[in-house]
């Protein structure tokens, strides 16, 4: 029996699947997949990810990935203007991508039609013909984020990002408008997409899940550590990323110079791919800056403990779930543990200021047994509870459950 079909549209090529928005992009296809033919549609910005153009070729029914290596900022910035419209609408609509889709909903009818990203919103205008249910999967408020980074700015990058944040917030009040399920990936998310937007009709919480493979037998890897002594306390994440970028030179400002005058023997890795030129130039002997890694499960399992200083969060922050996964202790900000069900001072250690950071790294180091006791409550948790099996049951019950025959079908 020939399995219905879905097309999954995505901003980026979901693999690797090393950071937020591909994780669990990867994941919702790989779990949709059993069930479904999955018709992928998806663009490369980043050079390093060209060479992964295939890596889904087996997994779906059919691929296409477009071509954006060298696509200018500026130029989508200046596209934007040109059109009244959001600067991420300009960068992500491909137009090999836009002639796909057209072609590809000209020669199927489509189950179900899955949007990921509010990025992904121009190539609806490319859809021809009859469909079933349309999921967006907003995943966070991206009009909140552009809003945050604004008022934190200021100048005149702040009012480029408040254009984009007036510009999303309409854009995705349209697009929740149009589709049968929006999906967020909090419960908080969800509330916060009702209140900036006006809609609570058909909005649902899908939590991220995490992948256990390959973390039993990954202590077994060689550290990429020197032995020289001294604790390695680890920050990951796509550092060209601004709430990285801002995460990381506050914890570098406001709580290092701290652990050292503890004359504590640590050194603060950042581990992520593209840092930004403020990333690159915190460096020192105490600060390592690795760029992208192949494989972040080493840095990870051979690190004293994970740190999650972010000021500026938008939903499930992955990389406390995946420090959790690997069994390390995580001292994180209160916005970063948002949506995660970890219980403060039995999971995770909570800190606000950095002073409060460094004193809640200290008494980690100094006292093995609460670290590991913390390391193996953390693990416990996310083995009890973030299962992707579970996150792709739910998700299949809300699909299962929206029903087109209400939704106009009009071109955006």
């Amino acid at each position: 029996m020939a399995k219905p079909k879905l097309l999954f549209l995505a901003h980026r090529i979901p693999y690797p699947p090393h950071k937020g928005e591909k994780l669990r992009a990867y994941h919702l296809i790989e779990g949709l997949a059993e069930r479904y033919d999955v018709f992928l549609g998806a663009p490369v910005d980043d050079p390093d990810d060209w060479q992964h153009r295939h890596a889904l070729d087996a997994l779906c029914a059919r691929v296409h990935i477009a071509d954006g290596r060298g696509r200018s900022r500026r130029r989508a910035a200046v596209e934007a203007i040109a059109r009244r419209e959001p600067v991420s609408f300009a960068y992500f609509r491909h137009r090999s991508m836009m002639d796909w889709v057209r072609q590809v909903t000209l020669m199927d009818r489509f189950d179900t039609v899955m949007l990921y990203s509010s990025g992904t919103a121009p190539y609806l205008s490319a859809v021809n013909g009859t469909h079933g249910p349309l999921v967006v999967d907003f995943v966070d408020v991206d009009s909140e984020k552009w809003r945050a980074m604004g008022e934190s700015e200021g100048g005149v990058m702040g009012r480029v990002y408040a254009r984009e944040a007036a510009l999303m917030r309409e854009a995705e009040r349209r697009l929740a408008a149009r589709a049968d399920a929006s999906l967020l990936v909090t419960e908080n998310e969800a509330a916060l997409f009702g209140r900036v937007t006006g809609i609570t009709e058909r909005v649902h919480a899908v939590g991220n899940g995490v992948a256990l493979e390959g973390w039993e037998d990954a202590c077994s890897l060689p550290s990429p550590y020197p032995h020289d002594g001294r604790a390695r306390i680890i920050f990951t994440g796509a550092m060209d990323y601004a709430p990285n970028v801002d995460a990381v030179t506050w914890f570098a400002r406001e709580a290092m110079p701290r652990l050292r005058a503890a004359g504590r023997g640590v050194v603060f890795v950042i581990a992520g791919s593209n840092p930004a030129r403020e990333v690159r130039a915190l460096a020192s002997d105490d600060i390592e800056v690795t760029g992208r890694v192949p494989d972040m499960k080493p840095y990870l399992v051979h690190a004293a403990l994970a740190v999650a200083p972010l000021q500026l969060a938008r939903g499930v922050q992955n990389k406390v779930l995946e420090a959790m996964a690997a069994r390390l202790p995580v001292v994180t900000s209160a916005a970063a543990l948002d949506g995660i069900g970890a219980v403060p001072d039995i999971s995770v250690s909570v800190a606000g200021s950095g002073a409060e950071f460094a004193t809640a790294i200290g008494e980690l180091l100094d006292d093995p047994a609460k670290a590991d006791a913390m390391a193996a409550a953390a693990r416990r948790m996310i083995e009890d509870e973030y299962s992707w099996a579970a996150r792709i049951e739910t998700l299949e019950r809300i699909i299962d459950r929206a029903d087109p025959a209400t939704r106009e079908r009009s071109a955006a």
